[in-house]
C-alpha cells in the first residue's frame, strides 16, 4: 500500500454508492474533486458524470462534458483529484481501467456492487498502487 491517502466523507460515499445503484446494472462514474496536500487526496464534492457506453462491463465519459469537467473544477480552484467508477463484481481495475489510468493519473476510486466495498488505487510508472481511503464524519 502506498503512502497516499483519499479524504473522503461518509456522505459522499453514501452518495457515490446511491449513484452506483442507481445506474445499476451500468457501470456508475463520477469525477472527485477536491485538493491534494501532502499525499492526501482530499474530496470537496463530487461531480456526476454520464457512462454513454450504457454498459455494465465498462464506462465512458462524453470528452467534451470530461473537459467542461476539469475547466469547471480549474475555474473554482479545485483539482481532479479521482475518478470513482463501480464494478458489478471485482474491486481490481479492469485492463480497460487500467488504460485509462494512465491518462487520467489521478486516484481511482471502485464501488463493488456485489459486496457494496470500495477500494482505491493509483497507478505510478506502470506499477499498481493500492491507497488508503480515510473517511471522515460530516
Amino acid at each position: 500500500m502506498s503512502n497516499l491517502s483519499l479524504l473522503v466523507t461518509e456522505s459522499q460515499l453514501d452518495t457515490l454508492t446511491h449513484f452506483a445503484r442507481e445506474d445499476y446494472p451500468n457501470e456508475s462514474c463520477s469525477l472527485l474533486l477536491g485538493n491534494i496536500v501532502n499525499n492526501e487526496y482530499c474530496v470537496k464534492m463530487i461531480k456526476r458524470m454520464e457512462n454513454i457506453a450504457h454498459s455494465e462491463y465498462s464506462f465512458n465519459i462524453d470528452p467534451d462534458e470530461l473537459m467542461k469537467a476539469y475547466q469547471w473544477a480549474s475555474a473554482n480552484e479545485l483539482n481532479v483529484v479521482g475518478v470513482f467508477h463501480s464494478h458489478l463484481v471485482g474491486s481490481h481495475p479492469s485492463n480497460t481501467d487500467l488504460t485509462f489510468m494512465k491518462i487520467n493519473p489521478v486516484i481511482w476510486l471502485i464501488y463493488e456492487v456485489s459486496s457494496s466495498t470500495y477500494t482505491a488505487h493509483l497507478l505510478v510508472e506502470d506499477s499498481l498502487e493500492k491507497v488508503k481511503i480515510e473517511i471522515s464524519k460530516d
